[in-house]
């Protein structure tokens, strides 16, 4: 197992914290509401994540629920275009909704905040059939 020395973590806790305590978030999914693939509480959470800047962000899933009225029919689509949407994979769903939002966050340097992801066996994986 990975373990820190204490030194390193005085260091750590000193140096680059100048003191101060870990900031940690912790949110689960699922991210959506019951009748929409917008992600909308998804993006109210990154909103309070960019103004508190926490050290570390736990994020559980699902991500792309398999519970989700519109993801059990197949009918996971992104907006290609104004008012234009197009079908697409639990993974490209996941893309652009998830991981495009933390990509704007990881663009500004001055956001040091680090993301962990645990998904759920909630999570759509597979091509809907």
């Amino acid at each position: 197992p990975n373990t820190t020395c204490i030194k390193r973590l005085r260091e750590f806790h000193h140096g680059l914290q100048e003191g101060s305590p870990l900031k940690i978030v912790t949110a689960c999914g699922p991210f959506t509401t019951s009748d929409t693939t917008d992600y909308q509480p998804f993006v109210d959470l990154m909103h309070v994540i960019m103004e508190q800047t926490p050290d570390l962000v736990i994020l559980a899933g699902p991500f792309v629920d398999l519970r989700q009225d519109l993801v059990k029919e197949g009918k996971t689509t992104v907006e290609v275009d104004d008012d234009v949407h197009q079908t697409v994979s639990y993974e490209a769903l996941f893309a652009n909704r998830i991981s495009g939002l933390l990509e704007e966050a990881f663009d500004d340097k001055e956001f040091n905040t680090h993301f962990v992801l645990v998904p759920s066996v909630e999570d759509a994986w597979a091509k809907c059939v």
